[in-house]
């Protein structure tokens, strides 16, 4: 499959003058970061995607849920076929979370992919 490139901000990229593209593992793993980086009924379009950004707020968070939400929201692209691996590093001070993730494709591609910042304030 073949979409837009953006950049770590959610902007499209540009080359030349003309749009960017990314296809492959890539373009697989951008999919991804795009649906734990968008928070559940933000998108008019498909209000169903993303994950609920209040589980990750206040004090007193629960792990394990957190776990499980960003495993669903990495689920909710059909071309995943399992999460193998869920990782975050929570920084109140910018009120952010680190992500790592690695997940099987449909295609038996790994997706590893380190850095994903999700709001978490």
């Amino acid at each position: 499959m073949i979409s837009l490139l953006v950049d770590d901000t959610g902007d499209l990229v540009f080359t030349g003058g003309e749009l960017a593209t990314i296809e492959g593992p890539e373009e697989l793993a951008q999919c991804c970061r795009l649906g734990i980086g968008t928070n559940k009924n933000e998108w008019f379009l498909n209000p169903e995607m993303g994950i609920d950004f209040k589980m990750f707020l206040g004090k007193d968070v629960n792990e394990a849920q957190m776990m499980d939400e960003l495993t669903a929201g990495l689920l909710q692209e059909s071309r995943i076929q399992s999460v193998e691996n869920v990782e975050f590093t929570i920084n109140p001070k910018s009120r952010t979370m680190l992500v790592t993730f690695t997940a099987t494709g449909t295609d038996a591609e790994t997706i590893q992919e380190e850095g994903v910042i999700v709001g978490a304030g």
